[in-house]
């Protein structure tokens, strides 16, 4: 704490008047994280009815959010911190959905919120009959997967590749949408 205070350009005493331990602290910046996230994903698709370019205008966001903030996204997404409240949360959150619990969107944590945001966006696609399968958990799922390989790679390799990352993120968009559509 003595070191993110000295970071920060405050003392720890004002750290652990707002944040118990660093824990806490990590864990306000990842839910910090989620609510720009949902904040900067409902901007994206505000008036998009259809249920195509909605799917696209959200993962666009996603890693256009994940790119803009990689020190927030690595800590959320690429980070074991087992210790965090979070972890416990997705634990029992996990195991609830396993067994057809609907779940209060005020018990979600913030970062399954989102996903849900997803797993709708999918859900809609299906009940327009534009997709190859129903299996909507894990369409959502590979989607999610696409998004956060893409941001994975910019954030971390910024030698990675020779093409610019908004025509990467266009092909890689493309790419996924075309494998879950109908032909």
């Amino acid at each position: 704490m003595r070191r993110i205070a000295a970071k920060a350009g405050v003392t720890a005493t004002l750290l652990y008047k707002h944040f118990a331990d660093k824990d806490a602290l990590l864990f306000a910046i990842g839910e910090g994280f989620f609510a720009k996230l949902g904040a900067a994903m409902e901007e994206a698709v505000a008036g998009i009815t259809d249920p195509l370019e909605r799917m696209r205008a959200e993962m666009r966001c996603y890693v256009r959010c994940g790119i803009e903030n990689p020190r927030e996204y690595h800590l959320t997404f690429m980070t074991a911190l087992p210790r965090l409240k979070r972890g416990a949360q997705m634990k029992a959150f996990r195991e609830r959905r396993r067994r057809g619990e609907a779940i209060p969107a005020e018990e979600m944590p913030l970062g399954m919120k989102g996903f849900g945001r997803l797993e709708q966006s999918v859900a809609d696609l299906v009940a327009a009959k534009m997709t190859r399968s129903k299996d909507i958990p894990a369409m959502a799922e590979a989607a999610w997967a696409v998004g956060h390989g893409l941001v994975s790679l910019v954030i971390t390799h910024d030698d990675f590749g020779f093409t610019p990352p908004e025509r990467l993120v266009e092909q890689a968009v493309d790419m996924m949408l075309h494998g879950l559509l109908k032909r």
